[in-house]
């Protein structure tokens, strides 16, 4: 079969047993958009593309990537939320020859396959998680002239603990590990609390593996901060010091052009730079808004209860990744050159 130009936007299993994917002839913006849910959500509400859809079996999509390659991932974003990720994958996807798959849900449901997709054996998981990402970083589309040259791919939060299972896809794809200091975590997300920390909310995770019930009855803030300081810790736990960099929130932005690009194979030229650094401004998730700093308001804004479940629950992981960040900046000055740098790549313009 072809699926020239088409695209998957879910894998399910439907009632009768069988794994099926969803595609759709996805216009660029999907993958532009903050989110990837977002993108394909928004294509929706076109009456094209709600009437022009394909269903096929799982096996179609993994026999695609064996008939048409896509690009292999120059970089995978795990990040502890909250933490400029979203940034990262939004000054990729402003250049034009770059894909940049921020969150998608498929990929997610893949990775955690025992518990999203019974039934499917993790080979198979891991062949469809590559099919996946080569359909959508096809090096060329249909009415598009210019080609693609790079992938990049931002995990879900919880998916950090996984990357064991990344590291079986792309076995030879750079990390970037991305965190925060646990105070601006926190009250971030005490402020607008993502569904993954809601005991029992629809996604099915559970970072810290809290029963249910003892969840109901420590508080939500407790809660949060045992289940972060889960994802931290996956991270500290995760850390390969030959394939991963890694950086503090507030290295951002300015890592992404250099830094971070550089790490994924890339060398930016100045028109490419400049694209990026025009996402800076506006906020991420929203791009309709601008960027405002907000390090030292959630501090002033942080009660001492939730300062102590930083301390107790998350610190500890997040100076153990800054002792490990310290040293591979260490590394690097002495080889002589940047943290980050030692990736080569063709330069884009």
């Amino acid at each position: 079969m072809n699926f020239e130009g088409w695209s998957p936007i879910r894998i399910y299993r439907e009632p009768g047993g069988e794994l099926l994917v969803d595609w759709m002839r996805a216009p660029p913006e999907v993958t532009r958009t903050p989110f990837f849910a977002d993108g394909v959500q928004n294509a929706m509400q076109w009456p094209f593309h709600q009437a022009f859809r394909r269903q096929t079996p799982l096996a179609d999509l993994i026999d695609w990537a064996h008939t048409s390659p896509g690009l292999q991932p120059s970089g995978i974003v795990f990040h502890v939320s909250r933490c400029g990720s979203t940034l990262v994958t939004q000054a990729f996807a402003a250049l034009e020859d770059h894909v940049a798959l921020s969150e998608p849900p498929p990929l997610d449901d893949l990775l955690r396959a025992e518990h999203r997709l019974p039934g499917l054996d993790a080979a198979q998981a891991l062949a469809a998680a590559r099919a996946f990402a080569s359909a959508w970083a096809q090096p060329s589309l249909p009415g598009h002239g210019s080609r693609r040259s790079h992938l990049v791919i931002k995990c879900d939060c919880w998916d950090t603990a996984l990357a064991g299972r990344i590291a079986e896809a792309w076995p030879d794809t750079p990390w970037l590990f991305l965190y925060r200091d646990p105070v601006e975590v926190l009250v971030s997300q005490m402020q607008q609390r993502a569904a993954y920390l809601i005991p029992g909310g629809p996604l099915g995770v559970n970072p810290a593996g809290i029963p249910f019930d003892e969840a109901l009855h420590m508080g939500p803030e407790t809660y949060c901060a045992r289940s972060l300081g889960s994802i931290y810790a996956a991270m500290v736990r995760e850390f390969r010091p030959e394939c991963t960099l890694l950086l503090d929130y507030r290295q951002l932005p300015e890592a992404i052009s250099r830094a971070i690009a550089l790490h994924f194979g890339m060398q930016p030229g100045a028109q490419a730079i400049e694209r990026m650094q025009a996402t800076f401004g506006v906020h991420a998730k929203n791009p309709s808004h601008p960027f405002a700093p907000d390090a030292g308001r959630k501090h002033h804004e942080a009660p001492q209860r939730l300062r102590a479940l930083a301390q107790e629950w998350i610190a500890p992981h997040y100076d153990a990744l800054e002792r490990l960040r310290a040293r591979q900046d260490g590394e690097a000055r002495a080889a002589g050159h940047r943290p980050g740098a030692l990736a080569t790549g063709a330069t884009l313009p």
